[in-house]
């Protein structure tokens, strides 16, 4: 398999314990069905609540605990190029199978979405949700074809927008 970075990830076996450096990507893996196979999360992910509230935590995206994650043993490692700390996701990289997204628009977002997808063994959930946000945006065309202007803030201290 190629993450979004191009490079190839190996494994013998679907995972079975996965840990998630990524809140959003955590939300994917719980809609996936995947609740028994993902065994870490990050402080930051809050949703959905269940596992919030039952997962080990591993730290921040930023401040992971490379202790924690160790312990967890996990045998695949999902995390972002903007989100994470390329030093601590290299770090990681040493020991376990890492795969990177870096998501820049709707089309990398499905792709990502495929890729856990057949990366996890659920290609069939996942091509369901890409189908429903693939219907979702085409019902609001109509939004895209107007110039609008806005702005995103996604992060503060220091500001980040999309």
């Amino acid at each position: 398999m190629i993450d979004q970075l191009g490079r190839k990830i190996e494994w013998t076996d679907f995972p079975r314990r996965i840990v998630s450096l990524v809140p959003s990507q955590t939300e994917l893996l719980y809609d996936l069905g995947l609740g028994d196979r993902v065994v870490g999360i990050t402080k930051f992910c809050v949703h959905p609540e269940q596992w919030f509230r039952s997962k080990i935590r591993i730290g921040g995206t930023k401040q992971l605990k490379m202790e924690v994650i160790q312990s967890l043993q996990p045998d695949l490692i999902l995390a972002n190029k903007e989100e994470n700390e390329r030093e601590q996701v290299e770090s990681l990289m040493q020991r376990y199978p890492v795969w990177v997204s870096d998501i820049k628009d709707l089309e990398d977002a499905l792709e990502m979405i495929q890729q856990v997808g057949l990366l996890t063994d659920t290609s069939k959930e996942a091509s369901l949700i890409t189908r429903r946000i693939e219907e979702a945006f085409r019902r609001i065309e109509y939004l895209r074809q107007k110039k609008r202007r806005c702005i995103y803030l996604i992060w503060r201290k220091p500001y980040m927008c999309a």
